[in-house]
């Protein structure tokens, strides 16, 4: 069914799609967060693996141009993948991107919509930045109960999402040096730091993988310290300044990233 803000979130995507066309920064504008997302990812997927007997089906959710993808079925040739894309202009550039690729399927989907979790079945899920495009507190919910329905018991689940809390966060630091909040982008709703607290999910870690606020630092860098380097309040991505502290700084210091790394292991029970 289709919701009130479905055509915000079709807009920016059918433009993102034009501008962006299979760039590695379609749906993630800032370099150094793209990168640390798909290393994150890279990692959480080899740790799923590690003590697999069997193939894996990994699912991306919103695997917008492929980029994703791409990484993982070039680094993971043995696997199986399904990208789920709503964003018709999206999915004809992964399509394109995958032609001629029988261990990587796209296809269509509304993860909103309860049949979503009748039609797949995987061991590993990427949710990249997703569920904050549905603007309605309940098609969020619905949405992550579809998405753990896909996911076979025992199998494991990655999320990237931007939650409130840390935003406020970071707009408390820039209130210190008189820089303007940042409010979240027009196509999305923030979640609450409980979002994910439902039985189904047990949070799951080894000790080679990042911590939930990877980004907390860069986000420190480019939301506050920049701004103060120039002289100015605007935002500038991808500088070698950003580049440089970013690097030079320890990653996970404080909760300044509204983007954390959430990773989880269905239980087998109800």
């Amino acid at each position: 069914m289709a919701r009130e803000y479905d055509e915000t979130i079709e807009q920016h995507y059918k433009h993102v799609a034009e501008e962006c066309g299979l760039s590695s920064t379609s749906t993630m504008a800032d370099e150094i967060t793209r990168e640390s997302e798909s290393k994150a990812i890279l990692q959480f997927v080899s740790e799923s693996l590690r003590n697999r007997q069997q193939p894996a089906t990994i699912m991306d959710v919103g695997c917008g141009n492929g980029y994703t993808l791409q990484l993982l079925s070039t680094t993971y040739p043995e696997e199986q993948f399904v990208g789920i894309e709503k964003s018709k202009e999206l999915r004809s550039l992964a399509v394109g991107r995958f032609a001629g690729r029988n261990n990587v399927k796209i296809r269509e989907g509304d993860i909103r919509d309860p049949e979503f979790a009748e039609k797949e079945s995987v061991d590993i899920l990427i949710c990249q930045r997703v569920l904050i495009n549905l603007l309605d507190e309940a098609d969020q919910k619905a949405a992550l109960r579809n998405l753990v329905n896909v996911v076979a018991p025992r199998g494991t689940l990655l999320f990237i999402e931007a939650f409130s809390s840390a935003l406020a966060n970071l707009n408390e630091a820039r209130g210190e040096f008189e820089l303007t909040a940042i409010p979240p982008a027009h196509h999305n709703q923030y979640l609450p730091d409980d979002f994910f607290e439902i039985p189904q999910l047990k949070p799951w870690t080894t000790e080679r993988l990042p911590s939930r606020n990877f980004l907390s630092t860069h986000y420190f860098v480019t939301r506050v310290l920049h701004p103060l380097h120039l002289g100015d309040k605007s935002l500038k991505r991808n500088s070698e300044f950003v580049r440089f502290f970013s690097q030079a700084l320890k990653e996970n210091v404080g909760d300044y990233s509204p983007l954390r790394l959430y990773m989880f292991e269905k239980t087998t029970g109800e």
